[in-house]
């Protein structure tokens, strides 16, 4: 393979914009020559790559050459071929000429055939003479915008369907795309050239896939609106939906759902793993839903270090000078937007697999019990610990914890012993999740976690602290104590408590049970084939959940 031309990428000279590197037959850089008088009949060997880019969902962006090229005009090929400029990095040269041809940024790209080389001659008898490394680039959208001189048509399509299309019909592509796929088809079957587990690059491709649904979405709901615009608010629902959801919060799930499919031996060049990334944006989707509604359900001002949905649409009530009630308004739309959020979230999973489907049934309906219990439990003035632990299973642990890395093993067709370790390792986990979160709603800070502090103990959240509270305080503490949540709340109750659980020892209580939580955990991960990667990634992600401060 040709070796790197600089240990940095640089911009190129203006004098060297369209030169070619030449090459001598060790594959080694000999001079340059101008790109557009170097293709003839009599081709010297030149440096070039191709890339095969890869969407959200998997697929595989494939290419129609422009009608009016020189060679191989209007003939399908992979995404993107380009040559790098002298002194120009390859990979640099590549992400340059994605950018330039098609507008997508490569988030990741990786090597598939480095030691490609092509000799071809077109119809006209010019003649393609390219040491031309293969690359596979992962994109974190499939909108494309071509640059016509370059791209006729573009399509995106399953790897599995390329490779069938290309073995049965040749001719339709081009020369070096017919040698290339089933070289690369190889790499992706060997695993040599897929992505070093990330979860990072996992929800980056979620985000990808999410902006591309909302999109899709903002279509479907201007055809259905017919152009009548929308009163009131600055943007309709689809945009407001993407700017609360896009690039937003700490992606809990999508990290669950990612080291569970890696823990339980999943391909993440395989074909199972676009499904992995339709449930991670579906699970993210459902959350925004539920804190929509949550906010409504609990009067909340603020979510996310942002006035909550139903006061931002309030507000945009209050400036438009619209008629009602402001309050109302935004309650309405705010729950609107949920149920939208819901609607997307279901839309999402639709096309999985049916033991996907029921399963994620099953955690929307658990959703919904531990908020209806959270409701009626308030109503009843439940406060004991038992109560407590149900509401912060089924509303935080299944939720966040449990149900996705359930969902990953699944979509990794995990053995059972397997299933059994994270499903102990998440039970562990997600107790210490809720009671993180417990401790962040009385004496997390604002400015990090979004919401006053303080909040939960004045709307008397049944909690596993409130329940020790009323386990331990006495006097005026006990007295303040019994009036969170109810109208009597008085200036100074909820510091007054606060204060008492400081001094009666459950803030430190709660620190050691998030402790023996984590290393309950951490002895699961000793059972089940679980992978090396898997177990440092999930080692990891319970350290950040359970000493997070947001």
């Amino acid at each position: 393979m040709p070796v790197r031309q600089d240990s940095a990428p640089r911009e190129p000279d203006v004098a060297v914009a369209d030169e070619v590197v030449l090459l001598d037959e060790q594959g080694q850089p000999v001079g340059a020559a101008d790109r557009r008088s170097v293709h003839t009949r009599q081709t010297p060997l030149h440096l070039a790559f191709s890339t095969y880019l890869f969407d959200p969902e998997g697929r595989v962006l494939i290419t129609r050459r422009a009608l009016h090229k020189a060679t191989w005009p209007g003939v399908w090929t992979n995404s993107c071929c380009g040559h790098p400029l002298p002194g120009e990095d390859i990979e640099t040269a590549a992400r340059r000429r994605v950018s330039e041809e098609l507008g997508l940024e490569v988030t990741e790209l990786l090597p598939a055939v480095p030691d490609f080389r092509d000799r071809a001659v077109d119809a006209s008898g010019i003649v393609e003479n390219e040491f031309c490394p293969v690359f596979i680039g992962h994109v974190s959208s499939s909108r494309v915008t071509p640059d016509p001189d370059e791209v006729a048509e573009h399509a995106w399509v399953r790897w599995e369907d390329l490779v069938a299309a290309i073995t049965a019909t040749p001719a339709v592509y081009s020369p070096w795309s017919v040698l290339q796929v089933p070289r690369v088809a190889l790499a992706l079957e060997g695993a040599s050239c897929a992505p070093a587990p990330s979860a990072t690059d996992f929800i980056d491709r979620v985000d990808g896939l999410l902006t591309t649904t909302l999109r899709d979405l903002a279509g479907t709901w201007e055809r259905t609106n017919r152009a009548e615009g929308v009163e009131v608010l600055p943007d309709d629902l689809p945009a407001w939906l993407e700017r609360l959801l896009v690039g937003r919060g700490k992606r809990l799930r999508a990290t669950m759902l990612h080291w569970a499919f890696v823990a339980a031996g999943g391909d993440i060049a395989g074909p199972d793993y676009p499904g992995l990334i339709r449930i991670a944006a579906a699970l993210e989707t459902l959350h925004l839903f539920a804190m929509v509604h949550d906010d409504i359900m609990d009067e909340s001002g603020s979510r996310r270090g942002m006035p909550a949905a139903h006061v931002e649409a309030a507000e945009w009530h209050r400036q438009a000078g619209a008629a009602g009630e402001p309050n109302a308004f935004g309650v309405n739309l705010a729950m609107l937007l949920g149920d939208l959020a819901h609607t997307l979230a279901d839309s999402l999973v639709q096309p999985l697999p049916l033991r996907l489907r029921r399963l994620w049934f099953e955690l929307c309906v658990e959703l919904m019990v531990g908020q209806r219990a959270d409701l009626t439990g308030a109503a009843a003035g439940r406060r004991d610990l038992a109560h407590a632990e149900h509401i912060a299973r089924l509303k935080s642990g299944m939720y966040t914890i449990e149900r996705p890395l359930q969902l990953g093993a699944l979509a990794a067709d995990a053995e059972e012993g397997t299933c059994a370790a994270l499903q102990q390792w998440g039970e562990h986990i997600g107790r210490a999740f809720a009671l993180r979160d417990d401790q962040l709603g009385i004496w997390g800070d604002p400015a990090l976690t979004g919401k006053p502090a303080g909040d939960d103990l004045a709307e008397g959240k049944a909690t596993v602290i409130l329940a020790l509270a009323f386990e331990r305080l006495e006097g005026p503490a006990r007295e303040a104590l019994t009036r969170l949540g109810t109208v009597d709340l008085r200036p100074g109750d909820v510091t007054v408590v606060s204060d008492a659980l400081v001094s009666t020892g459950v803030r430190d209580d709660i620190e050691t049970m998030i402790e023996d939580a984590v290393a309950r955990a951490d002895a699961c991960l000793a059972h089940g084939q679980l992978t090396e990667a898997g177990i440092e990634g999930l080692r990891s992600a319970a350290r950040a959940i359970a000493w997070r401060d947001a």
